[in-house]
């Protein structure tokens, strides 16, 4: 069973080069069941190898059939194998996953580990094609997991993986597993897929705001690129150098997530060193109350004492004046008396002395008392205010968590949304210089781009949907899915057929079926749903196809600045909808090609608090026309941020610009 699976894959490898294509079709026509499957699949590999990938499918698909019928497990295998080739080859991924999934439980019965190693990696790559990250990361993982390959091969397959969380705007994750992948590099060197790893290791890194390890991974790739005579990475490191020292320049106009992630740190540590901090100041507030009591008792005790020591003094005068009046001699009496009159005096003068005291002494303990009864009714009320105080923190608490959950509930919208619209990565399929500017007001957007690249042509839509943040956003989902299936399923690319087309969706959605004097109308239809234009450009007759409804386009030729408009007809206000200005442009190299929202011009700021307008955005445009497309991007976000000045952003901005 081995040698058999050995053999299949060296057919894959190699094809059958040895027999022509006649011969083997001779061959099957003569054939018996048992013979079929191994003939059609030898066919289906010669296609292959001559390119013709849907005859190659064919075969394969009868091999699949036949094998199935005699139950040839083995050829049944290599079948799907080359179905799934062929199919991938041709660009159908989605038909492709289905053979490659099919073969999943065959190779794992024989045990195959290598053959399930490269069904799930074949798996990911038709998702990743497809867009669909989260899936091709899953079928990348299964790769990993299933197989005991090592090395560069392995490598191989976290870069692939760290390709599709970038392209989702997973950084962290992204620079985890390319990190794996380098890693892996290290102990076993492929230099060509190594550097550009690197390459991409260091853009990530750099996007992520950690400039240092971004050009760290950049010079190392130029080493191995260097030694390995690998000019165009060369080029590429540079080129990607050169970006990051500018945007380090420009650092302190904005926080990155790196900086968010250290500021957060930060933050913690301060907190748990402010708690602690409280803590000790209440044990101290609890000492200093205990202390006062004492003090005050053992006042009122000392001015006890001094009472009982001044009575005492009282009783020992009186008992000496009772034995002077025993005295025989006058003179004696009158001593006596004198020294009673003095002692008299100084009793009296003892006795008010006393009372002063024991007033002072009343007064204190008054006061104690009354210090005593502040104290307990300030703990009481301490106790009051901080059950208070706990029940609002708690009520904080969870007002907290509710809105974390519904911040991070929007933020993983955000990553849906951003799934669907135009991407630098699908861009940069047809055009070499591009950028997309979008800037949400809110933390999603009703403005959108997307676009689809055929092998001729591109198919580009922008549209300002009514409202932002969550409203907005729900509309571009629906006008996207409709342009997928509009453009993608049904294949139509002529922009005015395409409009009509989403016009009826977007009113078959939101209108009514309701009639007045047996005419329909339309009570519930959106409002403003959608100002959007959509362009075609071929790249082969270099011309352009516009429609719009209510949003326009920029060209600038030559130096000079042409606009197309759109109709003014609303789209989704009724079905049968036929004009939107539909136009065709001889395109010339070098020509700078536009898409925009309101959103830039309507922005309020400068001196006297106005709008941005759309003749100043027109001339900002002609003033940057020769930079390039990325520092155009650069320039315009500088701008913006001049004109604002602090003030609130008023809605979703976004702008597409394209050089042919």
């Amino acid at each position: 069973m081995k040698a058999a699976f050995s053999l299949l894959l060296w057919f894959m490898v190699l094809g059958v080069q040895s027999q022509s294509i006649d011969v083997l079709k001779q061959q099957l026509e003569s054939a018996d069941d048992q013979e079929k499957p191994g003939i059609e699949n030898a066919i289906a590999e010669a296609y292959f190898e001559n390119k013709k990938f849907k005859k190659a499918t064919e075969y394969a698909k009868q091999a699949i059939e036949h094998a199935k019928s005699i139950k040839n497990v083995s050829e049944e295998l290599r079948g799907l194998i080359n179905a799934g080739n062929s199919s991938k080859k041709h660009k159908k991924y989605d038909r492709a996953v289905g053979f490659f999934e099919n073969s999943l439980p065959l190779a794992s019965k024989a045990k195959n580990r290598a053959l399930v190693f490269y069904a799930y990696e074949s798996m990911g790559y038709c998702y990743t094609s497809l867009k669909k990250y989260n899936q091709a990361i899953a079928s990348y993982q299964k790769a990993v997991s299933s197989s005991a390959k090592k090395g560069a091969e392995k490598a191989s397959v976290y870069a692939q993986i760290g390709y599709c969380n970038f392209a989702i705007s997973e950084l962290k994750e992204a620079i985890s597993n390319y990190e794996k992948a380098n890693d892996l590099y290290a102990r076993d060197p492929s230099p060509g897929a190594q550097s550009i790893m690197l390459v991409n290791l260091g853009k990530v890194y750099a996007q992520y705001g950690d400039f240092d390890k971004a050009v760290a991974r950049l010079n190392t790739a130029r080493q191995i690129a260097e030694n390995n005579g690998f000019d165009n990475t060369v080029k590429r490191v540079n080129a990607a150098v050169e970006s990051i020292e500018r945007n380090k320049a420009n650092k302190s106009d904005q926080l990155t997530d790196f900086d968010h992630d250290a500021i957060d740190q930060t933050e913690k540590y301060i907190h748990n060193i402010e708690r602690a901090h409280v803590k000790s100041l209440k044990e101290i507030e609890n000492l200093s109350v205990e202390n006062q009591i004492k003090e005050l008792k053992l006042l009122n005790q000392q001015n006890e004492l001094m009472l009982k020591e001044q009575q005492a003094e009282a009783q020992k005068q009186d008992l000496a004046r009772q034995k002077l009046k025993s005295a025989k001699t006058e003179a004696e009496l009158k001593q006596v008396e004198a020294v009673n009159a003095q002692n008299a005096a100084e009793l009296k003068q003892a006795e008010a002395e006393s009372a002063r005291t024991l007033a002072w002494l009343v007064a204190v303990g008054l006061a104690s008392t009354l210090m005593l009864a502040l104290v307990i009714m300030y703990v009481r009320n301490n106790k009051n205010l901080k059950l208070k105080n706990d029940q609002i923190a708690l009520q904080n608490k969870e007002l907290d968590k509710k809105n974390t959950n519904i911040t991070d509930s929007i933020n993983y919208a955000r990553k849906i949304q951003n799934a669907l619209l135009a991407s630098n990565l699908g861009l940069s399929e047809s055009f070499s210089e591009h950028f997309i500017f979008n800037r949400p007001r809110d933390i999603v957007s009703g403005d959108f781009s997307w676009c689809d690249i055929g092998e001729n042509d591109s198919v580009i839509a922008l549209a300002d949907c009514t409202g932002h943040g969550v409203p907005g956003a729900l509309m571009s989902v629906l006008a996207i899915s409709s342009l997928e299936k509009i453009v993608k399923q049904l294949g139509t690319r002529n922009p005015t057929d395409i409009l009509k087309q989403l016009n009826d969706d977007l009113y078959g959605l939101f209108g009514s079926d309701n009639t007045t004097n047996g005419q329909k109308t339309n009570q519930n239809t959106v409002k403003d749903g959608m100002d959007i234009v959509v362009i075609n450009v071929n790249q082969t007759t270099n011309i352009l196809e516009f429609a719009g409804s209510r949003n326009s386009m920029l060209r600038i030729s030559n130096g000079e600045l042409t606009e197309l408009k759109g109709s003014k007809t609303h789209l989704g206000h009724g079905s049968g909808h036929k004009e939107f200005n539909y136009q065709q442009l001889p395109l010339s190299k070098g020509d700078l090609i536009y898409l925009y929202s309101d959103g830039f011009y309507d922005q309020k700021g400068g001196e006297d608090g106005k709008k941005y307008y759309p003749k100043r955005f027109r001339e900002m445009l002609l003033e940057n026309k020769a930079k390039s497309m990325t520092e155009q991007n650069e320039t315009y976000q500088s701008i913006l941020k001049t004109w604002r000045n602090g003030r609130e952003q008023v809605d979703d901005i976004l702008i597409l610009g394209i050089r042919i």
